[in-house]
C-alpha cells in the first residue's frame, strides 16, 4: 500500500487501481484528477474513477466485498431513478482518504471505456477518461466547478479535441447538454 497518512487520495486511487487491475475490471480516472490532466490543475480531497462491469463476471457487490476484504471501508449505493449516477462505491482507508467508484452515468457513451488514455501518476500508469467524454460528463453534471473544469480543459487542450466526437458524446446526454456545450465552445479564451 502506498498510503501513509491523510490527504493522499491519489495514493489511495493507485492502491485501488492495483486491485481493479488484479480483477481485470476496466476503469478510468474522472473528476478533478482527470480535469487536471487535460486542463488547469486544481486541488482535490478525493479521487474519482468510473468502472465498467458489464463485460466482467463481477457485480457491484462483488467489488464492494473485494475492497472490504482488502481492508477498506467500502459502501455500495445504488442510484435512484432520478439520479444520473447509476451506482457508486465509496471507498475510505484508515487515514480517511476517500474515493468514489462510479458504476455508470446515464447517457455515457459505452465506447468511453475504449477511448481512455494512459498516463503516469506517481509510480504507476493509470487510465484516464478521454477529454471529450470528460467534458460531456461535466457539462451534464452542470456544477459550478464542473463548468470551470470544462473551461480549463478547453483552454489547455481545446486544440487537440475531436469536436465531432465531443458533440456526439454530448448529444447522448440530451439536447440541453449539447446546447450548453456549444455555448461553452463559443466563449472567448481566458
Amino acid at each position: 500500500m502506498r498510503v501513509t497518512g491523510p490527504a493522499q487520495p491519489e495514493k489511495l486511487l493507485l492502491d485501488v487501481v492495483d486491485l481493479l487491475n488484479g480483477e481485470n475490471i476496466p476503469y478510468a480516472l474522472i473528476g478533478a484528477l482527470a480535469a487536471s490532466f487535460y486542463g488547469i490543475p486544481r486541488a482535490t480531497t478525493d479521487a474519482d474513477a468510473a468502472i465498467w462491469l458489464k463485460d466482467t463476471d463481477k457485480s457491484a457487490r462483488d467489488v464492494t466485498n473485494y475492497l472490504a476484504a482488502a481492508g477498506y471501508r467500502a459502501t455500495y449505493k445504488r442510484g435512484d431513478i432520478e439520479d444520473p449516477i447509476l451506482g457508486s462505491i465509496l471507498i475510505e482507508d484508515v487515514h480517511n482518504n476517500r474515493m468514489d467508484l462510479l458504476l455508470g452515468i446515464r447517457g455515457m457513451d459505452p465506447d468511453a471505456v475504449n477511448r481512455c488514455v494512459s498516463s503516469a501518476l506517481l509510480d504507476s500508469s493509470v487510465r484516464i477518461i478521454a477529454a471529450e467524454d470528460l467534458i460531456a460528463m461535466k457539462v451534464f453534471a452542470r456544477g459550478v466547478q464542473d463548468l470551470e473544469d470544462v473551461r480549463g480543459i478547453l483552454q489547455v487542450s481545446g486544440d487537440r479535441l475531436n469536436l465531432e466526437l465531443l458533440q456526439k458524446v454530448a448529444r447522448r446526454y440530451g439536447a440541453d447538454v449539447l446546447r450548453m456545450l456549444e455555448e461553452l465552445l463559443k466563449e472567448p479564451p481566458i
